[in-house]
């Protein structure tokens, strides 16, 4: 299916890579391989050192709507910010390099688009998890009517299922000062203007393997952490700020610092450990209690009364639908 009524593309496809060459053929090949043919595909390789470059070459030798953009290395934020400066098309897509699209994907959302006037906002499908055993489709809940802002702060949308109108990426983009919760700060800020669609239909591939799961060996929820005070607290994001609810910023901070103790218990550091746990209390007092009880008065067994005073301060209610 090819809908252009010009030589502009409808869809432009931004995919960050680096050092991915040995799995982008099969990325690239999920794009070919869609039913609507009316796409271009922009391959930004963020100072990759292995043969990422050559694999691009080949391809595009193949299909000239695949092209090759060069970085120095500057991580996945600025990369897909660049992959939509050579965009041409009318909406956005970012694909991971090491995910994929069944091959219904870009036809299903341009259905979506049509039946809703292709609109100036954000559209989203649902996904498959694929794994090395085989595919599962988990149960993602439906976003309700007018609820489109919140849903995104608590439920976790990966780029390659996300497609934006090029002009909303002319007001928000991937911020390059956060890491791993950037994508969760963008959809949020584009929300807070602009119309948001979902997909039903599971139609992204979402590889999972052990570059992309939680290795408690690594604080990767330090990163996440300090990405949710820039959004919670800086000036940049304050209109944004603003429309979060206060209940939703203590049970996202919350549960960074718990997954931060989980940490320092796997590598050892109790004290560090006991930091985090005490920082998730002061966050929301009743997140999880069961599981930080257990954590704290494994290694600190002395400490039980203080840990029972802590819970008793919290007692008040702390659901994350308060406002």
């Amino acid at each position: 299916m090819n809908n252009s009524s010009n030589n502009k593309p409808f869809f432009s496809i931004s995919i960050p890579a680096y050092n991915r060459g040995h799995i982008l053929e099969e990325t690239l090949q999920s794009i070919i391989d869609q039913s609507f043919t009316d796409w271009e595909v922009i391959i930004v390789d963020d100072g990759s050192t292995d043969n990422t470059k050559e694999v691009v070459a080949r391809l595009s030798a193949i299909d000239s709507n695949i092209r090759y953009v060069y970085q120095e290395n500057a991580e996945r934020s600025a990369a897909r910010n660049n992959g939509a400066e050579h965009a041409l098309g009318t909406y956005l897509l970012f694909l991971d390099s090491d995910d994929a699209y069944k091959p219904e994907h870009l036809s299903k959302l341009y259905e979506l688009l049509k039946k809703h006037e292709f609109p100036v906002g954000m559209a989203f499908s649902n996904v498959v998890y694929l794994y090395e055993t085989g595919e599962e489709t988990p149960v993602i809940p439906q976003m309700t009517d007018n609820a489109a802002f919140e849903y995104l702060l608590l439920q976790p949308i990966t780029p390659t299922r996300v497609c934006i109108h090029k002009d909303v990426f002319k007001r928000f983009r991937f911020d390059p000062k956060i890491v791993i919760v950037e994508d969760l700060v963008l959809w949020v800020s584009i929300a807070s203007e602009f119309p948001i669609y979902q997909l039903q239909e599971a139609t992204a591939i979402y590889r999972i393997h052990g570059g992309n799961s939680v290795d408690l060996s690594q604080n990767s929820y330090l990163s996440r952490y300090k990405g949710l005070q820039r959004l919670f607290n800086d000036k940049f994001y304050q209109r944004v700020s603003l429309k979060i609810p206060r209940q939703i910023k203590k049970h996202l901070l919350a549960e960074c610092s718990f997954n931060m103790a989980r940490h320092f218990e796997y590598v050892k550091q109790f004290g560090k450990m006991n930091k985090m746990l005490l920082l998730s209390f002061r966050h929301q007092p009743n997140y999880r209690n069961k599981e930080r009880a257990f954590m704290f008065l494994s290694h600190f067994p002395l400490s039980a009364p203080f840990l029972k005073k802590a819970a008793s301060d919290g007692r008040e209610s702390s659901t994350i639908h308060d406002t």
